[in-house]
């Protein structure tokens, strides 16, 4: 035998396990390249009126394409809910709605003031119950008739005074008038071993509210609700329930003649848990199509997912998987065009950086997606709040809130042409 035949035997053996661990590799690498981009550094950074020390910002559409942007100011005695208008590349129609003592201020449930129209808005904020816990707090709402130039008195939207949490509304127009959903503890706090629900009042636009509904009796307690409509079609709500086994899945409904819709599931992954995992739906109506948003982490695999659905029948058949690698939700939702939107969210923290990205991703009503887009680095914490995004006149804004403990509001413009390439 010759000597050298084992050792050459070796090394072959040994460069045929090294290729073979290159080719891996090289796939592993293609894969990557072709689900996700490097950070675009085509955003623009917008300066914007909002003190040093501002959090929580809300964007929210105005007919002529223009953006209304809310947002908190903390004050030595309290909290202040203040607004501005963007329009044609620059910040006017700055106001404040209220401020006061005894404020309720959360990192995922805050004030905010929508559009219903031009001129019709909508403000809400929240306040500590009398003689209630920390987290005993209610829903106060004043309207504008002329587009923020005054403000009605505050009322809650409820007759109901049980010291229990009421909050993370949505609120969106119902025909001239306004609609506001919220998340209930009252039966949880009364029945000890209640649920908290999901309630509606309609908002008329002297400031009056019309009788409450109940939309569903179980659901999470601590989700943001999602809400969408236009003038054809009318709002569509989402929400995080609560069913048998602790499972907090989402559900859909949609508003005709005045009732609500029985509750069609959203998503049905099954996901159960003990606690709320404090991450909400997104959804936005084009036409007569409707897209939604969400995060799971059922089998122990965080993801954000979303699909399609026409508005008339709420049935969400396929689900695209827009991130995998365990981001951390936050979600929300913007149509492109009429075939295809943009969701955008929170990815998962770098290990490095210790920083998430604010990321978007298009979807295409065809079933295909585009590659990830990483914006910009942010906060993985609470402090970075809910990243907003909106489509306004030519382009996308994004806002976020700063990291602790100088915080900030920050905006940007994201051009059309960065989501077309």
């Amino acid at each position: 035998m010759n000597i050298f035949n084992p050792i050459r035997y070796f090394l072959r053996k040994l460069l045929y396990q090294w290729l073979i661990l290159l080719g891996l590799l090289m796939l592993t690498v293609t894969a990557s390249c072709q689900s996700i981009e490097q950070p675009v550094g085509q955003v623009q950074r917008i300066e914007n009126p909002a003190a040093e020390n501002a959090r929580f910002p809300y964007l929210s559409p105005l007919p002529d394409g223009a953006v209304l942007m809310s947002w908190v100011e903390e004050l030595n005695d309290g909290h202040a809910l203040k607004f501005a208008v963007y329009r044609h590349g620059q910040w006017e129609k700055q106001g404040e709605v209220a401020q006061g003592a005894g404020w309720f201020v959360n990192w995922a449930d805050f004030p905010a003031v929508t559009a219903i129209d031009a001129s019709f808005w909508v403000a809400h904020w929240l306040v500590q119950s009398a003689g209630g816990s920390i987290y005993d707090y209610d829903i106060l709402v004043a309207v504008s008739t002329n587009a923020g130039i005054s403000w009605s008195m505050p009322q809650t939207p409820y007759q109901d005074r049980t010291a229990a949490a009421h909050g993370f509304v949505s609120i969106f127009p119902v025909d001239r008038d306004a609609g506001i959903v919220w998340l209930d503890g009252r039966n949880y706090i009364k029945h000890k071993s209640g649920s908290f629900a999901l309630r509606y009042v309609r908002i008329h636009r002297d400031g009056s509210f019309a009788a409450e509904q109940l939309i569903d009796d179980s659901t999470c307690s601590c989700c943001r609700t999602a809400a969408a409509a236009t003038t054809a079609t009318g709002p569509v709500i989402a929400w995080r329930s609560l069913r048998e086994h602790s499972v907090r899945d989402h559900h859909i409904a949609r508003l005709l003649q005045n009732r609500w819709t029985t509750p069609l599931p959203l998503s049905q992954e099954g996901w159960s848990m003990d606690g709320c995992p404090v991450n909400g739906p997104a959804l936005a109506i084009r036409g007569e199509h409707i897209v939604a948003s969400w995060f799971t982490a059922e089998g122990n695999r965080p993801r954000v997912r979303a699909a399609f659905s026409s508005i008339d029948r709420l049935q969400f058949r396929k689900t695209f998987e827009v991130d995998e690698a365990k981001p951390a939700g936050r979600i929300k939702i913007e149509w492109l065009n009429d075939h295809a939107a943009v969701v955008m969210w929170l990815t998962a923290m770098d290990n490095t950086t210790k920083k998430a990205s604010v990321a978007v991703r298009k979807i295409f009503i065809d079933g295909t997606m585009s590659p990830i887009k990483r914006l910009i680095d942010i906060s993985s914490g609470r402090d970075s709040g809910i990243p907003q995004l909106i489509k306004n006149e030519s382009d996308f804004m994004l806002a976020w809130t700063s990291a602790a403990p100088g915080y900030g509001v920050q905006t940007v413009r994201l051009p059309l042409e960065v989501l077309a390439q």
